[in-house]
């Protein structure tokens, strides 16, 4: 080995079998350790599925575009709010006017507090009408904090009247 082999003077080791298994165990570990990082990733912000049969949904989708547009035309305006009390359990206050102001009544309200991901943890509580328009209701079980789906639905005498989907994030 010399001048002019194009080792520029220096030996070369020879490339043998330990030298290949190295390489090979390095690249295929750290090919590994991403797609690992990737998966973590992945299932640490999964938010979970919106409807279990995307076909059911489909069906269903002209009668919802029916209903909001109905909706719509009422023109209420429901003012919702959640807070966590000490030992998490959340407290939901409804104000639900009418479009020239006077107070809704006589509906009964649902709220739904659905976790993205973890549906053990939904829980469904029916409002009470405290004042004329105003309605509550406190979770029978504590609520983790972190991502929320909640769903308010009123029902009226001709069946559902109001319906609102919000993500929510409960802060502990």
């Amino acid at each position: 080995m010399g001048k002019g082999d194009g080792t520029g003077g220096a030996a070369r080791r020879p490339m043998t079998g330990w030298t290949v298994l190295i390489w090979l165990t390095g690249f295929f570990g750290v090919i590994f350790a991403v797609n690992g990082f990737f998966l973590w990733v992945a299932l640490g912000s999964f938010p979970g599925t919106v409807v279990d049969s995307s076909y059911k949904a489909g069906q269903a989708f002209n009668n919802e575009v029916a209903a909001a547009r109905e909706q719509a035309t009422r023109g209420w305006h429901v003012g919702v709010h959640l807070e966590r009390s000490i030992e998490g359990r959340a407290q939901i206050a409804i104000n639900a006017e009418k479009a020239d102001g006077s107070p809704v009544s006589g509906v009964t309200f649902e709220a739904r507090l659905m976790h993205p991901v973890a549906r053990g943890q939904d829980q469904t509580v029916d409002l009470i009408e405290g004042e004329s328009g105003h309605y509550t209701a406190l979770t029978p079980e504590p609520v983790a904090a972190g991502n929320w789906h909640l769903i308010i639905e009123a029902h009226g005498a001709e069946g559902r009247v109001f319906r609102s989907e919000n993500k929510l994030f409960l802060k502990d």
